[in-house]
């Protein structure tokens, strides 16, 4: 009696083989995706006064000094249904500038920053302006004038309870903390 050999499959055909080669596969096509993301997307970039010195970072800290030595500070209010915003700024500057620049900066997407001019209102140390666009969550706010020389910063954080009932005004003190 003789006994036939069954046909053996091909290479290809073969089970265990699929299932040594299918992670491998997996992590070419999932590391080839995330090199491409990584090359096509823009990091973000750091807003403030660092610069890098040798292999380290350094922090320029003089507009925050200065602001100091001058004693300004401010009052932020938003009013989130008309949009308008407020700013009352305290301390020793003489004279008073025309106009302040207020950055809203988001703290992860470029597209939802925002950079306001607000104007003087004369006989007051109030300075006036208005939102471009609704802002939700947390924001870092910079008001500088036209020379930068000085800076006060504020961070202030929109909840949603905040954005449903806009009759409260969200309001932040300005300082030169860093």
């Amino acid at each position: 009696m003789s006994k036939e050999n069954p046909a053996i499959a091909p290479w290809y055909k073969q089970p265990w083989l699929w299932f040594i080669l299918a992670p491998l596969i997996a992590v070419f096509i999932y590391g080839f995706a995330f090199l491409y993301i990584s090359i096509v997307t823009h990091d973000g970039i750091v807003k403030d006064d660092y610069y890098k010195q040798a292999r380290g970072y350094h922090v320029d800290d003089t507009r925050q000094q200065y602001t100091r030595e001058l004693g300004l500070e401010g009052d932020l209010i938003f009013d989130l249904l008309t949009g308008d915003v407020v700013v009352q700024l305290k301390g020793e500057l003489s004279p008073l500038p025309e106009f302040l620049s207020l950055g809203i900066i988001h703290p992860t997407h470029k597209n939802y920053d925002q950079t306001l001019t607000l104007r003087h209102q004369p006989g007051t140390p109030n300075y006036i302006g208005s939102l471009q666009g609704k802002i939700l969550g947390k924001r870092y706010m910079t008001l500088t004038p036209a020379d930068e020389t000085w800076r006060l910063r504020a961070e202030i954080a929109v909840g949603a309870e905040q954005a449903k009932n806009p009759d409260a005004p969200v309001k932040a003190t300005l300082t030169a903390s860093e």
